[in-house]
């Protein structure tokens, strides 16, 4: 077994569509594990400025290897922990799980819906005629720019990480999501919810490898119409990629979110979730 930088001609290697040669990382690492003349493991490490506690990493590991690269990635740097997704059952976990010393920081709940089944649709057609009748109106991303929408965004995000991931240079990580949209987000499939003309609840739609991710924000946390906001920028999300399949990347510890996921049919796990976000 051996672990080394990772080189151009490892690429491209399936289950690692983030990976990286290690010469193009100005700050980072990005290793991979040789076992009988195959990688059987990748990892990458990227310095954060955007929050103190953690680096971003990213593993992937065939079942039985793994553990020996997350190590190299974690003695690479002790200025910080390492933060890394892993789904439950994986061979990551197993990895994570070997190594030793991991804090679950934050947890994903099963989030994947197949919104072109008739129950799911009649969920969302119900959600809708909610809205209506409490006033609820609803925006396409469309009809924003950009700025607007990292507007909603931006609060929203800062509040649902400040107690595990503080942001603590929001410039900086406006900056991130301003470059991460131009090429993930779906503006045809973001909707906005409002009440008297103000935002109360969204439903960004990212795309990553051609799965759909959409997260509901709260816009006006504590809003006496938030709940049903929320579940119909939701439902109209639904509506508009049905009947391609999403996974919702919401977090357990947001209330409002969760009592609508419980609420959707047919709700299971998927290739994403659930996930728990872990610091070691």
């Amino acid at each position: 077994m051996t672990v080394r930088a990772c080189v151009a001609t490892d690429l491209p290697i399936d289950g690692a569509p983030w990976l990286v040669p290690d010469v193009d990382l100005a700050e980072g690492h990005s290793l991979v594990e040789e076992h009988a003349g195959r990688v059987v493991a990748a990892g990458l490490r990227r310095r954060t400025r955007s929050t103190n506690a953690f680096d971003g990493g990213e593993l992937f590991c065939l079942p039985g290897h793994g553990a020996a690269v997350l190590r190299a990635l974690i003695a690479a740097d002790e200025r910080s922990p390492v933060g890394l997704r892993v789904l439950p059952g994986s061979a990551t976990a197993a990895a994570v799980a070997e190594v030793g010393g991991a804090e679950v920081l934050q947890r994903v709940p099963a989030g994947a819906v197949p919104t072109g089944h008739a129950d799911v649709l009649e969920w969302a057609r119900g959600r809708l005629e909610d809205a209506e009748q409490a006033g609820v109106e609803l925006r396409p991303g469309t009809e924003l720019a950009v700025e607007e929408l990292l507007d909603l965004w931006m609060p929203a995000y800062v509040r649902m990480h400040e107690h595990w991931a503080p942001v603590s240079d929001e410039n900086l990580m406006r900056e991130v999501f301003r470059d991460l949209f131009a090429g993930t987000l779906r503006q045809q499939d973001t909707f906005v919810a409002a009440v008297a003309g103000h935002p109360v609840a969204a439903t960004f739609m990212n795309a990553y490898d051609g799965v759909l991710v959409p997260l509901m924000i709260e816009t006006a946390p504590g809003h006496p119409a938030a709940e049903t906001a929320g579940a119909a920028s939701m439902a109209a999300m639904i509506r508009s990629v049905s009947p391609r399949p999403v996974e919702f990347e919401g977090h357990a510890d947001e209330p409002t979110y969760m009592r609508i996921l419980e609420t959707i049919p047919h709700v299971a796990a998927g290739d994403l979730t659930p996930m728990d976000f872990v610091r070691i």
